[in-house]
């Protein structure tokens, strides 16, 4: 699939990449440049002088390089006419899964012991016999 060219607030071309499928979560950024700057023919500059933040704010949102906070995530709601928890559902969608990543090449989650298994007859936890 070819980039995509869009202009910056300066008026420049510049390459974005499409959100490739096998590529983890849409986090918000993915979400801020194709479905609200790009459908609607947006700058990142008038994105943000409608929302009340530096257009840095948005462009380091809209290239991963900062994290949706939940006064962003109102501003962007508000902005946007979606919800709150929209914009942090794809901030912790995108997080849990750079983390998932990390902690594989790791090996991170292999060392992890289970102490409390789910039991939904017993309650929400019962002790693990570890055999020791």
């Amino acid at each position: 699939m070819a980039p995509r060219r869009s202009k910056s607030s300066a008026g420049k071309e510049r390459r974005q990449p499409r959100h490739q499928p096998d590529a983890g979560p849409v986090g918000p950024g993915d979400a801020l440049r194709e479905f609200v700057l790009e459908a609607h023919g947006l700058t990142q500059d008038e994105l943000a002088q409608a929302m009340g933040v530096t257009r840095y704010s948005i462009n380091q949102l809209v290239n991963d390089r900062r994290s949706v906070t939940a006064e962003m995530a109102l501003r962007l709601a508000k902005a946007t006419s979606t919800s709150p928890q929209f914009w942090l559902n794809l901030q912790q969608n995108a997080d849990l899964a750079k983390a998932r990543k990390r902690l594989d090449r790791k090996g991170g989650l292999e060392r992890v012991r289970v102490l409390r298994a789910a039991v939904p007859e017993k309650g929400l936890f019962h002790d693990v016999d570890d055999g020791a």
